[in-house]
């Protein structure tokens, strides 16, 4: 019995065909077209049917959907009108985020067509969907940036050109390989979560992550947070193989997978040693213990994590504070930073629940304590979980960071879960004659700067509960 061959496959279609349509028929390369032609109608149905059924299964919803080929018409008018263009800094295309440039631009390229709504990535451009004689290859003869099509090459010199009705010229480009955005992880787990991300691979894991917390619990809190700031982390014990690096960024090889990092960061763990399952691979994010609390970052206690019977929120210095005895409480204290009626409060509570007024007293009163160390080794541990985050040693991949508010939602009522993001210590040099020089050609200076001024940015430390 003969089995039936898939619609999408034109070249089985036309073996199917018979020895009389692929040799002796004199239009068989018309036949091969039409063929071609119909099993390309019949995968943009495939394609879809497979998105949908995708869709039903939250590990495997695609980020991006794809398209065969999409048309795009360019009319000469607007491709030359110069309203669009792009400048060049030095051999290359320098870009600082979405819209900022800087540098002088040595030359500029005009002219540029809008994708299509929701297109982000598109692999070739073509004269025709099926059998094209004209291929433009992206990165050589065209780019995209923001949401615009820049060519390289004059598409009105390589591609066939029509004329309109009023006149003015245009060519029809079809695209091969297009990633069209259509939210789908957006509007399908984002939206159970409450989380906001792009449509990307790193998001989808993140999302799907998330939700085994909410049935398998907490255990894998570890990972989720190296989602979110793109930071290797195990799912399993493994043991490194090897490591190495190359011009895109570092990367550590085990026996289950092969993790990347930015050249910014650094392995900590080498060939032949076993890592555990939920261990940050690189120094990016750095768990901290109570006796590694960073010097002079206090810990906060809000209100609303005090109780309403409190006035206002504590502060507990990291640094070393004296001891202290006095009448109004009979047992040895240290420095808290609050109104007094709410710092009494909190000794009283503490050593009511702890049962024991000896805690400080085995330190000779005028002796020294850290009141953070203390806080996080008495009161808040183990039930407190604290993350320094390196921002300049994190992956490409990083999300949006409103959505740490998803581990508030996942840890368990009176956990402490507090990310502590450091960004990089930053100093540049000001050339301000040079400077003003640059600006004398464009404006008249009112005085004349010589000198040369150096300014230094200082750690920069946010922290999110």
């Amino acid at each position: 019995m003969k089995t039936v061959n898939p619609l999408h496959r034109s070249d089985q279609l036309h073996r199917d065909a018979g020895t009389f349509y692929r040799s002796t028929y004199a239009d068989a390369d018309r036949v091969y077209s039409l063929f071609d032609s119909f099993s390309w109608a019949n995968q943009l149905v495939l394609d879809d049917a497979l998105d949908a059924s995708k869709l039903f299964v939250r590990t495997l919803i695609p980020p991006l959907h794809r398209e065969r080929f999409l048309p795009l018409r360019l009319w000469e008018s607007m491709y030359r009108d110069g309203s669009k263009k792009i400048n060049f800094y030095g051999d290359e295309n320098l870009r600082y985020g979405d819209a900022v440039y800087y540098g002088h631009p040595s030359r500029s390229m005009p002219g540029a067509v809008e994708l299509p709504s929701g297109v982000v990535d598109v692999d070739l451009c073509c004269d025709l969907p099926v059998d094209p004689s004209v291929v433009l290859i992206r990165n050589e003869h065209f780019f995209i940036r923001g949401g615009h099509l820049f060519f390289t090459v004059d598409p009105f010199d390589c591609l066939p050109v029509s004329e309109g009705p009023s006149g003015d010229r245009f060519v029809t480009i079809y695209l091969r390989g297009v990633a069209v955005d259509r939210r789908y992880v957006q509007d399908r787990l984002g939206v159970l979560l409450q989380t906001q991300g792009p449509s990307t691979a790193a998001f989808c894991a993140f999302n799907n992550l998330a939700l085994d917390c909410v049935m398998d619990g907490t255990s894998r809190l570890p990972q989720l947070l190296g989602k979110l700031y793109g930071v290797p982390c195990t799912s399993d014990t493994e043991t490194v193989e090897q490591t190495g690096f190359d011009l895109q960024g570092r990367w550590l090889a085990t026996g289950r997978t092969v993790y990347f990092a930015p050249l910014s960061a650094r392995f900590l763990y080498g060939p032949g040693q076993t890592v555990r399952a939920g261990t940050f691979l690189t120094d990016a994010i750095e768990p901290i213990k109570g006796s590694s609390l960073p010097a002079g970052i206090p810990i906060i206690l809000e209100r609303r994590f005090l109780g309403a019977e409190y006035g206002a929120g504590l502060i507990f210095p990291n640094e070393e504070s004296v001891l202290t005895l006095d009448r109004r409480r009979p047992y040895p204290t240290f420095r808290i930073v609050g109104r007094d009626e709410d710092v009494g409060r909190f000794w009283a509570v503490f050593y009511e629940r702890a049962g024991d007024r000896s805690i400080l007293s085995r330190h000779a009163v005028g002796g020294t304590m850290n009141p953070a160390r203390f806080l996080y080794r008495h009161v808040l541990y183990p039930r407190a979980l604290f993350f320094r985050v390196f921002r300049d040693r994190c992956g490409p991949a990083t999300l949006p960071v409103i959505n740490t508010r998803l581990f508030r939602g996942l840890l368990p009522p009176g956990v402490l879960f507090s990310i502590l993001t450091v960004t990089k210590t930053q100093c540049f040099d000001l050339n301000l004659p040079e400077l003003e020089s640059v600006r004398n050609d464009r404006y008249t200076a009112a005085k004349r700067v010589t000198g040369t001024l150096r300014m230094d940015t200082a750690n920069i430390v946010t922290e999110k509960c």
